[in-house]
């Protein structure tokens, strides 16, 4: 299985979509004898808005580029709802990471029950990066009437961050940095209340860390983290994430 969870202000489909792609090479590949199998179903985990399907030229990632290189594997996107920003006719999201993190490890395990020794891998996007490696600290912690949920760190084969902040001697500020700037970009300004509730301390995000250097390599995970080389235009040239380490 290969689940994507998304960041910040963002969504189960739309964070790994381009709006701008061709897919005919994947034809192209299929008169070619490369990939003769049909895409796998493509599940959302609790997902909290519906697809956007307006733009044809638009590829989804999980659904039209993953079928060439990996055409047996099942793919899961999960979302939820961040809300960092003010809607005066909605009521604010009080969901913690700590929340998003144990309904994420409800959710694998309910898809996960045919089949629960499944090898999984995680592609995950900024915040996204926080959640996973909650969820996965707590699986590995789960006892008695939760011993079920312990499955899903046993299965992990690893994990693929992008602009997630791993470092720094201030990473909860670092994240707030970031959500200003995604916040920025969209045009809308963050509710420093909400934001303050949704991340943990700076404290246990250093101790998250700390803790989950020595899981990964205790479990032989493959792990790949990526960021940006180059400003992004949507931030006025700047990077979302200035260095991993």
């Amino acid at each position: 299985s290969i689940v994507f969870i998304h960041g910040f202000t963002g969504h189960p489909e739309r964070t790994w979509t381009s709006k701008k792609g061709n897919v005919r090479y994947r034809n192209d590949d299929r008169a070619a004898g490369e990939f003769v199998e049909p895409p796998p179903k493509i599940r959302k985990l609790n997902p909290f808005s519906s697809s956007d399907r307006g733009n044809r030229d638009a590829i989804y990632w999980p659904r039209d580029l993953l079928p060439v290189t990996v055409p047996y594997a099942r793919v899961l996107t999960y979302g939820y709802d961040t809300r960092i920003r003010h809607w005066a006719e909605a009521p604010a999201n009080r969901n913690t990471v700590y929340d998003i993190a144990w309904d994420l490890l409800v959710a694998l395990d309910s898809e996960r029950r045919a089949e629960p020794s499944r090898p999984v891998l995680f592609v995950v996007h900024s915040l996204g990066g926080i959640v996973i490696k909650e969820a996965l600290r707590r699986s590995r912690g789960c006892h008695l009437g939760q011993a079920y949920l312990c499955g899903i760190c046993e299965s992990t084969i690893g994990i693929i961050f992008f602009g997630t902040p791993h470092a720094g001697s201030d990473p909860r500020r670092f994240l707030h940095r970031i959500a200003e700037k995604v916040a920025k970009a969209a045009g809308f300004s963050v509710n420093e209340q909400i934001v303050s509730a949704l991340l943990p301390s700076s404290e246990r995000l250093r101790e998250l860390r700390d803790e989950f250097g020595p899981m990964a390599q205790a479990r032989s995970w493959i792990i790949h983290s990526f960021q940006e080389q180059c400003g992004v235009g949507l931030l006025s040239g700047e990077k979302v994430l200035t260095y991993v380490r």
